[in-house]
């Protein structure tokens, strides 16, 4: 599993197109391009090619001022990424709706809609982080979109295929499952990375650290960055002693 996980983050770092994430570094951008959601072709080709401008001017003072680079990226991303539904099923049970009815108090309910709260920002910090530092390697590759028929799409749901061609025009598939939300825009809610599904990858990732630090949730939710981040870390368990 670990493999896999280091495997999805490589190949990450090499696209510069999933644009899956907003993050917590700072407040949007003013200037931030307010990106249509009515269709989700138009959203994805729009959001595109606002962050790869973005990255292209950049390049001329992100060495001096980095922060202004995560909140002009962030600006485009949040409006499209649906972090709070990622990191629910990121968390899977452990943010389940079953799981918050069978809570008893109003303060177990509150803690529970705390930490999902707080694993969602964590998330978007690690994407952040991450797929800026990516975007900046880009240059000259060519983007195409389809969208796809997966035979489980409705007037709620999409799924829609990028391909990346580099300048040694390598190719690069990635597959994002899109929705509806509550003010009728479209979403994206997942994708699949050559192969690799993102959502359950992350997901097989946080229900092993969870197991390795004895059910401590809250543990793992307030180290995922660390472990992200910083691939170092070989793990994301507790030290020696601590919670014992």
């Amino acid at each position: 599993m670990k493999l896999r996980l280091r495997a999805a983050h490589v190949f990450f770092s090499a696209v510069v197109s999933l644009v899956l994430a907003g993050q917590a570094y700072g407040a949007p951008a003013d200037s931030a391009p307010v990106i249509s959601r009515d269709d989700p072709e138009v959203m994805l080709k729009q959001a595109t090619d606002e962050l790869l401008a973005i990255s292209k001017a950049a390049r001329a003072y992100v060495d001096q001022d980095r922060e202004r680079y995560y909140a002009e990226v962030s600006g485009v991303l949040d409006q499209i990424m649906d972090i709070q539904y990622f990191a629910r099923g990121v968390m899977a049970t452990y943010a389940s709706a079953r799981v918050y009815k069978s809570l008893q108090t109003d303060a177990e309910k509150a803690a529970f809609r705390d930490r999902v709260a707080r694993f969602a920002v964590a998330l978007k910090r690690v994407w952040m982080v991450k797929y800026a530092d990516a975007l900046l390697k880009a240059d000259g590759e060519t983007i195409e979109l389809a969208r796809i028929n997966t035979g489980n799409d409705d007037d709620d749901r999409a799924t829609l295929k990028q391909t990346i061609t580099d300048r040694k025009n390598q190719t690069y598939l990635v597959q994002y499952s899109l929705h509806k939300v509550k003010d009728g825009g479209w979403m994206v809610a997942n994708a699949v990375v050559e192969g690799v599904n993102l959502g359950e990858t992350y997901r097989s990732q946080f229900a092993e650290a969870v197991e390795n630090n004895k059910g401590d949730v809250d543990y793992v939710v307030d180290n995922w960055v660390e472990l992200m981040l910083h691939e170092s870390t070989p793990g994301l368990d507790k030290p020696a002693g601590e919670g014992q």
